[in-house]
């Protein structure tokens, strides 16, 4: 599903801080039941690092999100987008990523690595305003 860029925004992004705004916008659109869920989003970007799109792909439970290589990647080959930025909201605050987020970080960088689409970064955003960033951390290193 496409989701609208807030009005306000730009739609260059230049680093984490920039995607965790924007998503925390578009997270805190949902009513404050549905926010207790896992949402996870594919933001496409071109090559001057300007939003394409942004598609929210799955939602889950309160502290799980199920998603499928295939939908990861079906918009960004579509629109032919060299790059992604992976997203979802941990609705209990913690913004440590799970072992399930970095496997699945780790294999969806792998099936992007085949399809030419690399995902710069993989951001864990709350309704506060604290993010985690994958990239800013330095893990994976194959992210950088």
């Amino acid at each position: 599903m496409n989701v609208r860029l807030p009005k306000d925004e730009d739609i260059n992004i230049a680093n984490g801080e920039d995607i965790a705004r924007i998503m925390r916008k578009i997270l805190l659109r949902q009513n404050r039941l549905h926010r207790k869920r896992e949402y996870f989003w594919v933001i496409g970007l071109s090559n001057n690092q300007d939003i394409e799109y942004i598609e929210l792909i799955a939602i889950g439970k309160s502290n799980t999100v199920n998603v499928s290589p295939i939908d990861v990647f079906n918009l960004a080959a579509a629109k032919k987008c060299e790059k992604i930025i992976l997203c979802h909201n941990h609705p209990n605050g913690n913004m440590k990523p799970s072992e399930a987020d970095l496997q699945l970080t780790h294999r969806l960088m792998q099936g992007g690595e085949l399809l030419g689409i690399r995902i710069i970064d993989h951001i864990i955003i709350c309704e506060k305003e604290d993010y985690y960033s994958l990239l800013d951390d330095g893990f994976p290193d194959e992210l950088q």
